[in-house]
């Protein structure tokens, strides 16, 4: 029988019968037989969990091991043993908890890791992770091990039993984090936190964390006991809930101490949010090759969309006396990025140790600016098109056919434009000149009066015409001489050949944007409308540079400027104050992006209309600055 029919066999047979069904038909196979054991153990923490008031394992009221551990009562039960509360008798008289194989576990490698979880709890000592305080063999021959008996519940029952709020359950949840931080620096990975193995016990009526249940616990450096811990082909060890990506694999081996501060994560995220990132409900409805594909590929959501989006949203909410919107407005942002954090898939992207998470935890509860951030767009765009290769290359190639053929529109259409505005002036010249002919047969009085409106008309148009010859040439005068003069050979010898303004041919774009912006602030006798558009040049080149915090002053300077000569509401004004916006974006200053584009596109709205181009490319802007803020509600309807 194969190992998939055998499992699917196990699986449906009651608890009680499933060692008789392995003796048969694993007879002189003991390697088909453990990777069954390990699927049959992955598959029981998906599905209902077994409980104090009905054990799986035999009543094993009243026996004494060692001489002086009394068992008294069935506590609890994990995939390889079940805990028991006893009674000690010497040297001291206490309770303890007491761990011992689970009646149908007792292959090699689960009695091989149940020694390694006595082992890796002897080496540390840590106010939060529960003590060791014995061990030895049942009288038939199973370990077991004495350790401190924590009388306490599951961390998220604590947190919503008490209604903690997001700030007390992070609290909480540092000194887990460093309980964690000291078994690794004793070499162990626990590889299997969660909510259940987190419990929260008062001393003098003060909640204390105490971490339990290395029971699938590794050494990174070396094995913790002289037996060999084989998990074998198909060994999948966790929770699938909690489990980092690196374990969801059919062959493990290597794991680090990241996998724990990706579980962490989890932990952290199901204090915060109600439920993990993907649920029990949802993975049970899969099968198990399904799931662990799920925990290895899919993106979790943010804590905060998980949240926004939970029908019990209301309960949740108040099981942290938090209201709703508060709730999910303190998750957005720092926190959701702390979390995203820790459950990066790739774990070079996470944490680098649980101290270093804990320490971004504290930095939040602080005030200060936590390390973690939202990845950037590049990281994301490249992860697109690792998934999407094929499909990336062939919308780039319609792309810049596109881009090819918006090039030759626009030239096309500033030359239509072009000869639209000569043909309406030929157009008003006729009109005059048919307008004079009518006119010249009024009175004398009236054609003079005419004669100097026509005059004063001429001459007007012949100023604005020199004006707009002498701005353009202005700007053409900075361009050539005060930022593309020295890539030129006559550049070079005008102004001194090798001197200490001269550019090399390798000059960058912004080497040249800094050596204009420099000249553009020594300039003093500058028109202010000749000022304001080259301010906008420079700011607009250094946002396509990529240096958008160099272009705010420019651009801020150019709506200053023209808001002063030509009104908060001209399109020349609200086109700088369009640039502006996008660049504070770019440079990470989206509270000031915010509130100049939500006026930006108000303004235009009242002066040019909702279907002017201005307006729509404004909302385009405005839109792509609430997504990054996480106002998805705000960007919908802008984009519709």
């Amino acid at each position: 029988m194969t190992e998939e029919a055998l499992f699917e066999l196990a699986l449906n047979t009651p608890t009680a019968a499933r060692a008789a069904v392995l003796d048969r038909e694993c007879a002189g196979n003991a390697e088909l037989r453990a990777r069954v054991e390990e699927l049959l153990a992955v598959d029981c923490t998906v599905g209902p969990a077994p409980t104090a008031t009905a054990p799986t394992t035999p009543d094993e009221r009243g026996v004494i091991l060692a001489g002086k551990y009394k068992l008294i009562e069935h506590i609890g039960e994990g995939g390889m043993g079940s805990v028991w509360l006893a009674h000690q008798s010497e040297p001291v008289k206490r309770r303890v908890a007491v761990k011992l194989i689970k009646a149908g576990m007792d292959s090699k490698s689960v009695l091989a890791r149940f020694e390694a979880e006595r082992q890796a709890l002897a080496v540390m000592d840590h106010p939060n992770i529960a003590k060791v305080f014995d061990g030895g063999l049942t009288p038939d021959g199973h370990p077991f091990f004495v350790m401190e008996l924590v009388k306490g519940v599951p961390i998220t029952e604590y947190c919503d039993a008490r209604k903690l709020t997001p700030k007390e359950r992070l609290e909480l949840f540092v000194p887990v984090c460093q309980a964690i931080q000291h078994a690794h620096q004793k070499g162990i990975i626990h590889r299997d936190i969660k909510p259940s193995n987190v419990l929260i016990a008062l001393y003098d009526d003060k909640p204390v964390p105490k971490v339990i249940d290395f029971g699938v616990a590794k050494a990174t450096g070396g094995a913790l006991t002289e037996s060999t811990i084989d998990t074998g082909f198909g060994g999948v060890v966790g929770t699938p809930q909690y489990m980092s990506p690196e374990q969801a694999t059919f062959n493990n081996l290597d794991i680090d101490t990241r996998s724990d501060v990706y579980s962490l994560g989890v932990l952290l995220y199901e204090l915060l949010a109600g439920s993990p990132p993907f649920a029990k409900k949802e993975l049970e409805k899969r099968g198990l090759l399904e799931i662990l594909r799920v925990v290895r590929e899919e993106e979790p959501p943010r804590p905060s969309t998980k949240l926004s989006t939970a029908d019990a949203l209301p309960s949740l909410s108040a099981s942290r006396s938090t209201e709703p919107k508060k709730l999910t407005g303190l998750l957005r942002n720092e926190l959701d990025w702390i979390v995203m954090k820790a459950l990066e898939k790739d774990r070079t992207r996470r944490y680098e140790t649980a101290n270093g998470f804990a320490a971004d935890v504290n930095r939040y509860l602080s005030g200060e600016a936590v390390l973690a951030h939202p990845p950037s767009t590049a990281y994301r765009v490249r992860k697109f098109v690792r998934r999407h290769k094929g499909q990336v290359i062939a919308a780039s190639l319609v792309f810049f056919a596109l881009l090819a053929g918006i090039a030759g529109t626009t030239v096309g259409l500033f030359e239509a434009k072009r000869q639209e505005r000569l043909a309406v002036a030929a157009q008003q010249a006729e009109a005059e000149r048919a307008e004079g002919e009518r006119l010249a047969k009024l009175d004398a009085q009236e054609k003079e009066k005419f004669a100097v409106a026509a005059a004063d008309k001429e001459r007007a148009a012949r100023l604005e015409e020199e004006r707009q010859r002498k701005f353009a040439e202005a700007i053409s005068q900075f361009v050539k001489n005060d930022f593309l003069a020295l890539t030129s050979v006559e550049g070079q010898d005008r102004f001194g050949g090798a001197g200490k303004e001269a550019l090399s041919k390798n000059t960058t774009l912004r080497e040249l944007l800094d050596r204009a912006a420099v000249k553009l602030r020594a300039r003093k006798d500058l028109d202010p409308r000749i000022e304001a558009e080259l301010c906008w040049i420079v700011g607009v080149n250094y946002r396509g540079a990529g240096e958008a915090k160099k272009g705010i002053e420019f651009l801020e300077r150019a709506v200053s400027i023209r808001s002063d000569l030509l009104g908060r509401d001209h399109a020349d004004t609200l086109n700088a104050m369009n640039s502006l916006g996008v660049v504070y974006n770019e440079a990470g200053k989206a509270d000031k992006a915010l509130p100049l584009l939500e006026e930006t596109l108000r303004l235009y709205k009242a002066k040019l209309g909702a279907e002017d181009p201005g307006t729509l490319y404004t909302m385009g802007n405005l839109s792509g600055v609430y997504m990054d803020v996480l106002r998805h509600d705000l960007a919908l309807p802008l984009y519709e």
